[in-house]
C-alpha cells in the first residue's frame, strides 16, 4: 500500500493543512474501485468462477497488499450504502456499513465510491471476507473494556484502532498506561490524557475521547501484565529517589 488511507473530510484536511493527502488518497480511492471493476484486472476476471466469488481469499489478499485493508472496506461499505434497499445484500452487512463510516471517516464524499458494475450480492460476500481479515487482527474492542470508563490515571486503557494507522494495527500498540493529564478525570474539562504504550514504552498525549475504555483484568494478555509490572516499578523507584532528594 504506497498511498495512505485519507479518514477525514476536506474541511479538515484544509484545517490541518493536508489537502495534498486528501487528494491523493481519493485519487486511490477511485483507482481502486476502478481496479476491482476492471475487465483485466477486476474480481470478474481474477476471482469469480464457477459461481464462486474469491473462494481462497487471494484476490481479497492481494487487494489488501495492493490497497490497503481500511481502503477496501471503505468502498464496500460506501457501496453497500448505496444500495440499501437491494435483498441481496445482508441485514448484518447493511449494519456494518452504516457503522462503519461513523465518526472519523469522510461521509461527504462517499457517494463517489461505488462498485456499480459489481453484483451486489458478491460485494456482500467480498465485504464479508474483508470483514474476516480484518477480525483476524484480534484488535481489542468493546467487549474487551470495562462498562464504565471513570477515572483514568493509573488504569492500562484501549486505544481505538481508528486512532492508529493501518500499519499500526495490533492489539499490542492498543494497550496504553494512563499517567496524568486532566482528561483523566471525569468531569473535568480538560481532554489530555498522557500515556505510555505497554509494548515499547513510547509516552505521548491522547485525548480522552481517543480510548474506547480500560481493558477488563481478564482480557489483559501476560506480556501486558509483565510489561506494567515493570512500568509501575520504575515508576515507585523514581518516586523513592525523588522523595530522598527532597529529603
Amino acid at each position: 500500500m504506497s498511498v495512505p488511507f485519507y479518514r477525514y473530510p476536506f474541511k479538515t484536511a484544509q484545517q490541518d493543512n493536508e489537502i495534498e493527502k486528501f487528494r491523493a488518497s481519493y485519487a486511490e480511492n477511485q483507482r481502486c474501485c476502478n481496479y476491482i471493476m476492471d475487465s483485466e484486472t477486476g474480481l470478474y476476471a481474477k476471482a469469480y468462477k464457477d459461481y464462486c466469488v474469491d473462494s481462497d481469499g487471494a484476490y481479497t489478499k492481494s487487494l489488501i497488499k495492493e490497497f490497503g485493508l481500511e481502503r477496501l472496506m471503505y468502498i464496500y461499505s460506501s457501496t453497500v450504502r448505496r444500495n440499501m434497499n437491494d435483498r441481496r445484500i445482508t441485514d448484518e452487512i447493511k449494519d456494518w456499513a452504516k457503522n462503519f463510516n461513523i465518526g472519523v471517516r469522510d461521509e461527504s464524499s462517499c457517494r463517489d465510491f461505488d462498485l456499480y458494475t459489481i453484483n451486489p450480492g458478491i460485494v456482500d460476500i467480498l465485504a464479508k471476507k474483508a470483514i474476516e481479515e480484518y477480525r483476524g487482527l484480534q484488535l481489542f474492542d468493546q467487549s474487551h473494556c470495562e462498562e464504565k470508563l471513570g477515572d483514568l490515571k493509573g488504569k492500562v486503557l484501549v486505544l481505538s484502532a481508528r486512532r492508529l494507522k493501518e500499519e499500526y494495527w495490533s492489539p499490542e500498540n492498543q494497550l496504553w498506561y494512563a499517567t496524568g493529564g486532566f482528561g483523566c478525570h471525569e468531569g473535568l474539562t480538560g481532554i489530555a490524557v498522557y500515556s505510555t504504550c505497554l509494548y515499547d514504552g513510547e509516552e505521548t498525549r491522547w485525548n480522552r475521547g481517543d480510548f474506547i475504555g480500560i481493558i477488563k483484568d481478564e482480557c489483559m494478555p501476560d506480556w501486558a501484565k509483565e510489561k506494567l509490572r515493570l512500568l509501575k516499578g520504575e515508576q515507585q523507584s523514581a518516586n523513592q529517589e525523588n522523595e530522598l532528594n527532597l529529603s
